[in-house]
């Protein structure tokens, strides 16, 4: 299975533009296995023209999705959720953080444990950025999983991101609150495209 894994510290950090750069630039699919309320992300997504798979659940309430899902009265079928993607390369976004709950026992870190693939965090230097990005990474070691790299991402001059650039040494580096962003040319300008081939992760042709 080939593919890359994009989580966040926190909501509303710019996961899906992150993704999506990675998707464009690699040449790879879009996929949110589970999505909570409206705009949908794989919609936005496909405006830019990356090719997307539908998602598993969606659910309309911006929630986590073990709440939106019992405010629906819906289910959330781990085994099918769980099941490898529908595809690769794949570029897959993660609904939150790492420990949002999707069922009474599984969160967001279980789906990504469960298909055993590199991840990449995203991080946006709002206040309080700087422990939900060392409880991330904490978590993800405890776990033994992959880490790409750090993107950090929404980069407004603020003083403490000297910090952040120091401390986790980011793979790239994006403004995603841009009116003129375009994943194709953020690939370039954000440092990942060099980053990534050091790490050996290509375009798929």
């Amino acid at each position: 299975m080939k593919g890359l894994i994009v989580t966040g510290i926190h909501t509303e950090v710019g996961k899906t533009c992150v993704a999506a750069t990675l998707a464009a630039g690699l040449g790879w699919h879009y996929w949110k296995p589970i999505q909570t309320g409206s705009p949908a992300d794989t919609d936005t997504v496909r405006q830019w023209g990356i090719p997307t798979y539908p998602e598993r659940y969606r659910l309309s309430l911006p929630a986590a999705p073990l709440v939106a899902a019992q405010v629906e009265n819906r289910f959330i079928d781990w085994t099918y959720l769980a099941a490898p993607p529908p595809a690769e390369p794949l570029i897959i976004e993660g609904a939150g953080g790492l420990y949002v709950p999707i069922t009474e026992t599984h969160f967001m870190i279980d789906l990504f444990a469960a298909w055993e693939l590199p991840v990449v965090l995203v991080v946006r230097p709002y206040l309080g950025a700087m422990n939900h990005t060392w409880l991330s990474l904490i978590a993800l070691r405890e776990r033994r999983m992959h880490l790409v790299g750090i993107i950090l991402n929404g980069l407004v001059g603020d003083p403490s991101e000297a910090y952040f650039e120091k401390a986790f040494e980011p793979i790239g580096k994006l403004s995603w609150y841009r009116d003129d962003f375009e994943p194709r040319r953020a690939f370039i300008e954000s440092g990942l495209a060099e980053s990534l081939r050091a790490k050996g992760i290509y375009m798929h042709r």
